[in-house]
């Protein structure tokens, strides 16, 4: 009798989980994307198909390279604090890089889109520009007004996005109500549009483009770094201008 009670809770637990991914799964589909964002990610995410079923086949999740990310990351700061070589520190930057365009498609080709995934992502993104934004300063590579401008910008954004999410989560809600709200946050406001996108493509690339300069005589290298960063910035101020429509 207890066995078949067990087998029945763990039953139940078992429907519960494939209850809440669908739950998910609908938020993600239901989302307002615009047409071409969808277009983005429906691409990118048949351009990698083959890469992301065969690390599924092996029982590599988003989520677990997400975290290997983060580790190679911390990996490459301790490496500079230590005064380990900087081709190496930057080999990490790199492989951190692509992992980033990579974890998407994988969990979205696998039905595996989660909350602690997308937070994740993001906060994984915002430590490795920060990392980046350092190295730049460090070694001279931009001006510090232009990275104050790009970090006010990026705090703008963040303000508008995020205010009214945390004005109703300091607030006394349910346990249900917070997960919704938390749920909803996460697969709608969190996921970029095409302007975001673009924006931090322009500010990754650049960053790319200046830090490599140090490491190889690439022809024009900083100025082409610099004109994406001015492209990051018009961009920006692009996204908090569809940011502030959106929450009005």
């Amino acid at each position: 009798m207890k066995k078949e009670q067990l087998k029945r809770k763990i039953q139940k637990i078992k429907e519960q989980g494939r209850e809440r991914k669908q739950k998910i799964k609908k938020l993600v589909v239901q989302r307002k994307d615009d047409f071409l964002t969808a277009l983005e990610k429906n691409w990118r995410d048949a351009a990698l198909k083959p890469l992301t079923t065969f690390l599924w086949n092996r029982n590599i999740t988003a989520n677990k390279i997400g975290w290997f990310s983060v580790f190679l990351l911390a990996t490459a700061i301790f490496m500079h604090i230590i005064g380990y070589s900087f081709p190496t520190q930057f080999f990490l930057l790199v492989i951190v890089a692509l992992i980033d365009g990579l974890d998407g498609p994988l969990a979205r080709n696998h039905n595996n889109v989660t909350i602690h995934g997308t937070w994740l992502d993001h906060l994984r993104d915002g430590a490795l520009v920060a990392w980046a934004t350092y190295l730049i300063y460090a070694f001279n590579l931009l001006s510090l007004q232009t990275i104050i401008i790009l970090w006010s910008l990026q705090a703008v954004l963040i303000w508008i996005t995020a205010k009214d999410f945390l004005i109703r989560y300091i607030q006394k809600l349910s346990a249900e109500e917070e997960e919704v709200l938390l749920t909803k946050f996460t697969l709608d406001n969190l996921q970029a549009s095409v302007i975001g996108r673009i924006q931090f493509f322009c500010w990754t690339v650049s960053y790319g483009f200046l830090i490599g300069s140090l490491l190889a005589p690439i022809p024009y290298a900083q100025l082409i770094g610099q004109v994406l960063i001015s492209l990051a910035i018009i961009f920006s101020a692009l996204n908090i201008l569809e940011a502030y429509q959106k929450s009005i």
